[in-house]
């Protein structure tokens, strides 16, 4: 039986899982599942982001409460979040404070921009390697007409 553990992340999602060994994300010990994982490491990067670009000097319990709204109350993604905080500061659009984040998140450019970097990174390519011989062929329904009703 593989060895399980309790995700340190004191925002789980899967609070009643516990992860194996094998999904595991393990950093200095301790054991996250993958999303969890994700999940922190982005949040802790939207908060040093705010702090590098916005406001030097936020204060600190109401910018992660802010966060933690989003992503966890309003099940909006860490990446998505991430996502529009770079776009507002590549953009240079101002925000200056942390629920300005609420804004950011209903921004429609912001959210358009982010849906076509994410389909751009998921983008599937499928490639025929070999032909099985399967023809197609095509059979027309024929429409009926005013000479079929009077048949």
């Amino acid at each position: 039986m593989a060895k399980e553990y309790k995700c340190r992340y004191q925002r789980c999602l899967h609070p009643d899982e516990k992860v194996t060994v094998e999904n595991a994300v393990a950093d200095g010990g301790k054991h996250y599942h993958p999303d969890c994982y994700q999940t922190s490491i982005q949040t802790r990067e939207v908060f040093r982001l705010f702090q590098e670009h916005i406001n030097p000097n936020p204060v600190y319990a109401q910018l992660w409460k802010v966060i933690y709204s989003i992503v966890f109350d309003k099940g909006i993604g860490s990446d998505m979040l991430l996502f529009g905080l770079k776009y507002y500061i590549e953009k240079k659009i101002p925000l200056n404070y942390p629920q300005g984040l609420y804004y950011v998140m209903q921004n429609r450019d912001m959210q358009n921009a982010y849906y076509k970097w994410k389909a751009k990174k998921t983008e599937v390519k499928v490639e025929i390697t070999e032909d099985a011989g399967v023809e197609f062929v095509h059979k027309p329904v024929k429409k009926k007409g005013l000479e079929d009703i009077f048949k």
